[in-house]
C-alpha cells in the first residue's frame, strides 16, 4: 500500500499527528482515494482534474481498440453510448467502480458488459496493457509529484528520515533543527533557490501563512523542476 498520510498516520502516530489532513488541499485525510482526487488549490495542478484527464483517455482508448476487433456477435449502433455511459467511467462525481480502477481492479459492470459481444481472452488483453500505462501515468502525474512536495511538507514538521526509521519517540532522538538558528531554519523568499522553494513554501504555511501569497509559485511549478529535487 502506498504511504499516503493516514498510512503513516497508523504506523507512526507518535511522528505524524492523527489531526492533519492532506499537506495538498489541507481539506481532506490523505487516503488512498484522496491521493488520486485531491481538489488542491489550483485547477492547473489539481491531481482531481488529472485524474479524470487520465481516466477519459483510458476510456477512449479501450473504446478504439474494442471497436476495432472481432466480436463474438455484431456491435449495436448503441455500443459505443453504453460503453462511455458505464459507472466506471463517472467523473462528476466520482464513483466508486473508478476509484477502483486506480487500484488495478477492473469492475464488473465492464466486464460483464464487454462479455456480451467479446470472447474472456479479447477482453482481458486488451485491458491489459492500457490499465498498466495508466497506472504509471498516475504515478508519474499524481504521485511522484506529491511525494516531492511531501518529502518538503515533513521537513517542514520536522520529520527528519533518522527519525522515520527510527522505533523511538521522537523525545528520544535528537531534533535535527534545535541548534540551527531561527534565519536558517525559516528562510525567506528572498534567501532560496528555485529548488528551494517547494521547502520554503510549505514551512512558511505551516507558520501561519497563505496558500494566496504563494500563487505565483504554484503557476509556474512544472513536473521538470520537481524532478531536479533530490530526496535527502
Amino acid at each position: 500500500m502506498l504511504p499516503t498520510l493516514t498510512t503513516l498516520q497508523r504506523r507512526k502516530p507518535h511522528l505524524y499527528n492523527l489531526s492533519w489532513l492532506c499537506p495538498q488541499c489541507n481539506s481532506f485525510p490523505e487516503t488512498l482515494d484522496h491521493l488520486w482526487t485531491c481538489p488542491y488549490i489550483l485547477p492547473e495542478f489539481s491531481p482531481l482534474n488529472t485524474f479524470k484527464t487520465l481516466l477519459l483517455a483510458l476510456r477512449s482508448n479501450y473504446l478504439d481498440k474494442f471497436l476495432s476487433v472481432s466480436s463474438l456477435i455484431p456491435l449495436p449502433d448503441s455500443f459505443a453510448d453504453e460503453f462511455v455511459a458505464l459507472d466506471c467511467w463517472n467523473c462528476d462525481p466520482l464513483s466508486f467502480s473508478c476509484l477502483r480502477l486506480a487500484r488495478g481492479l477492473i469492475p464488473i459492470s465492464l466486464t460483464e458488459f464487454l462479455g456480451t459481444y467479446f470472447s474472456s481472452f479479447t477482453i482481458w488483453s486488451i485491458l491489459d496493457t492500457p490499465l498498466h500505462d495508466f497506472h504509471f501515468d498516475l504515478y508519474v502525474q499524481i504521485w511522484l509529484c506529491r511525494s516531492i512536495f511531501f518529502h518538503h511538507w515533513e521537513l517542514a514538521q520536522g520529520i527528519t528520515k533518522i527519525m522515520k526509521l527510527s522505533a523511538l519517540e521522537p523525545s528520544s532522538i535528537l531534533h535535527p533543527s534545535s541548534n540551527i538558528p531561527p534565519d536558517i531554519s525559516t528562510p525567506s523568499l528572498a534567501t532560496v533557490s528555485l529548488d528551494s522553494w517547494v521547502s520554503w513554501v510549505s514551512s512558511s504555511i505551516i507558520r501561519g501563512g497563505s496558500w494566496i501569497s504563494h500563487l505565483d509559485f504554484w503557476r509556474r511549478l512544472t513536473v521538470q523542476p520537481l524532478l531536479r529535487i533530490s530526496f535527502w
